[in-house]
């Protein structure tokens, strides 16, 4: 869907965590430069309109192209595929299918990314229950949908281990990762609770509560933010 964090990298390490992944990359892509990396280079367009990247010692090379499914499929010299299919990209990165300026910049974001690394393939798709599925060669995944009342679940595998962020029937987040868990939710004197499996506990009133609203926008931000404290 996207920190500093260094969003392909951490991909491809799996030691990235369930949360803001796809926001982050969005930031990436959005708001770098070419800088003087795109300069030390060369990139060209195509007689089929594909995008060209070359190093000034012509060792590596790279390509991101279309194909007639308007998906992004970016190559390199080093075996490395990263698949962009239409739908995703319709979703995340709407009209870049069109917009060779956009394409470019995420083209020199995945050569920054991928030229020192050999043989990875990662696919990002949206599956016809429009299922966000993010996934590569060495054994990472994360499905991100909603569930029947709405709710936006999200279950990823890295490492082996199995997280999950889920709502229960009463609307409340349940996170979940191999044998921990944890949750927030809201009693009937309006005070939120987080809780988690190492015997955590952190109960906010209303006033405290509407302060970390504002700081951190959603509850899902919130109990992010509480597992950053409690679980690594």
């Amino acid at each position: 869907m996207i920190a500093a964090f260094n969003f392909l990298n951490d991909l491809k390490s799996t030691s990235y965590r369930i949360f803001g992944r796809i926001a982050f990359f969005l930031f990436v892509f959005l708001f770098s430069g070419l800088s003087v990396f795109g300069q030390r280079s060369e990139i060209d367009v195509d007689i089929f309109g594909n995008l060209n990247y070359k190093s000034r010692d012509g060792k590596y090379t790279a390509t991101l192209e279309k194909n007639i499914f308007d998906d992004l499929i970016y190559k390199d010299s080093r075996r490395n595929q990263i698949t962009f299919e239409k739908k995703y990209l319709d979703k995340e990165y709407r009209g870049i299918i069109g917009n060779k300026e956009q394409q470019r910049k995420l083209f020199l974001n995945l050569v920054r990314e991928n030229r020192r690394d050999e043989n990875y393939k990662a696919s990002y798709k949206i599956d016809i229950f429009d299922k966000l599925i993010i996934e590569d060669n060495r054994g990472y995944k994360l499905e991100e949908g909603k569930d029947i009342f709405g709710h936006n679940n999200i279950e990823e595998q890295r490492n082996g281990v199995k997280s999950s962020l889920k709502r229960n029937i009463h609307g409340y987040l349940e996170f979940q990762e191999g044998r921990d868990n944890a949750s927030l939710k809201k009693d009937i004197f309006d005070k939120w609770t987080y809780e988690d499996s190492f015997g955590n506990k952190v109960q906010l009133a209303p006033k405290t509560w509407d302060r970390m609203i504002r700081r951190f926008r959603t509850d899902e931000a919130i109990l992010q933010f509480f597992v950053d404290q409690f679980f690594f």
